[in-house]
C-alpha cells in the first residue's frame, strides 16, 4: 500500500515542523521546474520520514524519522550524469535516551568506485574511529522519482 504524502518547501529539523506546507499541484510544478520541495511521508505533522528534492543541487536527501521526530537515519544522492541516483552516504544516529542529542553517529561514505569509508563518532567523551573497505556499487544506484513516487528512496532494508 501506498503511503500517505504530503508536500512543504521543507522540513525545519530543529523545530520539527514543516516549512510552508504546500498541494500536489505546487509541489509537482516544483519538481517539473528543478526547483526544491519535500515531500512529507505517513503525516504532515509526524511524518515517518521525509524526501527532500535538491533537484536543482542534484541531490535528494532523505529523514526517517523515530516517535520523538529525530531524524536517527538519513540517506543522501547524488544525481549522477546519466540521470541515476548514487546513494552516496547514510548516517544512523544514536540519542541521549529522552533527548534530542546524539550520543554516538556512524556514517557511511559510498563511492561508485566501490571505495567506503566507515565513521564512527562518540560524542560523550568525544571520539572518533575511522575504518575503510569495499562494497558493490550496484546496489547503491537507483532511478530518479517521478513526482510522487518515493517508495524505493525510502526502503530501510538497504
Amino acid at each position: 500500500m501506498k503511503p500517505e504524502v504530503h508536500y512543504c518547501k521543507s522540513w525545519f529539523r530543529l523545530k520539527k515542523t514543516a516549512i510552508e506546507p504546500c498541494d500536489d499541484t505546487v509541489a509537482r510544478s516544483r519538481h517539473v521546474s528543478g526547483l526544491p520541495y519535500t515531500a512529507l511521508i505517513g503525516s504532515a505533522s509526524k511524518p515517518a520520514c521525509f524526501v527532500e528534492l535538491l533537484i536543482d543541487k542534484r541531490m535528494i536527501g532523505v529523514g526517517f524519522l523515530d516517535a520523538m521526530l529525530r531524524e536517527y537515519l538519513t540517506y543522501q544522492f547524488q544525481k549522477e550524469a546519466d540521470g541515476k541516483l548514487f546513494l552516496s552516504m547514510v548516517t544512523h544516529r544514536d540519542f541521549l535516551e529522552g533527548s534530542d542529542k546524539v550520543e554516538e553517529g556512524t556514517t557511511y561514505v559510498f563511492q561508485p568506485s566501490g571505495e567506503l569509508v566507515i565513521r564512527k563518532e562518540h560524542f560523550y567523551p568525544h571520539k572518533l574511529e575511522e575504518a575503510h573497505s569495499n562494497f558493490d556499487p550496484l546496489r547503491n544506484y537507483e532511478a530518479f522519482p517521478e513526482f510522487g513516487e518515493y517508495l524505493e528512496l525510502i526502503k530501510l532494508d538497504r
